[in-house]
């Protein structure tokens, strides 16, 4: 049995996945299987699959009918053993000793997870060239206990996503946690991290960066939004604000609370910025709907926003002043395809 599993739900992912798969099998450590799930792939996705299995021990595949990729990561954590299980994206890259790095730090701390730092390309409609950003966990600690509560700023300070962990399986098993599949185009990361932190006694953070999220137009879902992109979204603002609430966040870090609420306005209108920015006409529902999910938070935020440009476009927005945030969002792609990158 391996020590870590690591789950790829893989779909038409024929021109990426092998690159993806390598930078895992590169990794300087060796007690891991790699666990495909082809996801009903149309193109010759799931013949990789295959081949890669045959060519390397340590790697299953996996085929199933499409049900999306919580569906195939559910299908994975159902025929797994290992104490432990990590992610990746079928066009993602695992950078050099994440196995290794993260690994130790479990069997050093006996934390139920360790989060650490990724490094995001985004290929976007806007510019020519990728845009390039980092985000990571504040500090290396561990906290455990109330300690989740009282330094959740700290805890909650690296990415959102599944693959920008490693978590003890036995948590997972032992809280029936889930990917919810009826989120197919985003969201599902959020709302399983912050089940799990639910669940969770001890956490570890590490500020390095070891993943490599690649982040196309093309290809990424998470450019897209539909209508379970809305349900997720509104699942998890609700399950985070409540979390903020019943923990303490709110009396103890007003000016955290606000912040991390208009982050969470912004990445919906973020998303359709990048994806193509679309007529004020098709923008008016987004904002709309938007404006609908964070106002019985609105009071609660106001002059605590920090930044004063973000501030400032979210009164615009909770105010329903969408021409003057459509013209600002405007400004900010031609500011986009003009930077050098």
């Amino acid at each position: 049995m391996a020590e870590v599993s690591i789950i790829m739900a893989v779909y038409n992912s024929q021109e990426y996945l092998a690159a993806a798969v390598q930078s895992i099998l590169d990794q300087d450590y060796d007690d891991f299987e790699l666990v495909l799930v082809d996801d009903g792939s149309t193109d010759s996705s799931g013949a990789i699959c295959d081949q890669l299995a045959a060519d390397h021990p340590n790697v299953v595949a996996y085929h199933t009918a499409n049900g999306g990729q919580c569906h195939a990561r559910n299908y994975a954590l159902d025929r797994i053993s290992s104490p432990y299980v990590g992610f990746s994206d079928n066009d993602d890259y695992y950078l050099p000793h994440l196995l290794r790095d993260n690994m130790a730090i479990l069997h050093q701390t006996g934390a139920d997870c360790v989060y650490y730092g990724r490094r995001l390309d985004i290929y976007d409609t806007i510019s020519s060239k990728p845009r390039v950003s980092t985000i990571c966990p504040k500090t290396k600690a561990v906290y455990a206990g109330e300690q989740i509560h009282t330094h959740y700023d700290e805890v909650r300070s690296g990415s959102d996503a599944v693959w920008a962990c490693i978590y003890r399986r036995k948590v997972i098993q032992e809280h029936g946690l889930r990917f919810d599949e009826r989120l197919r185009h985003g969201c599902e990361d959020i709302l399983f991290t912050l089940q799990f932190l639910q669940s969770a006694q001890c956490v570890a953070t590490n500020p390095q960066v070891y993943y490599n999220w690649i982040r196309r137009a093309s290809h990424s879902s998470s450019f897209t939004i539909t209508d379970d992109f809305k349900l997720g979204f509104q699942m998890t603002v609700a399950l985070e604000e409540r979390m903020m609430r019943d923990w303490g966040v709110y009396d103890r870090m007003p000016s955290y609370y606000a912040d991390h609420m208009a982050g969470c306005l912004l990445n919906p209108l973020e998303t359709a910025l990048l994806a193509g920015m679309p007529s004020y006409k098709q923008m008016l529902p987004l904002f709309s709907w938007v404006t609908q999910v964070i106002e019985p938070y609105k009071k609660d935020m106001g002059r605590r926003i920090t930044s004063l440009p973000r501030r400032v476009f979210c009164s615009l927005v909770l105010n329903g002043h969408y021409r003057i945030a459509y013209r600002c969002m405007k400004l900010a792609a031609v500011y986009l395809s003009k930077t050098k990158r």
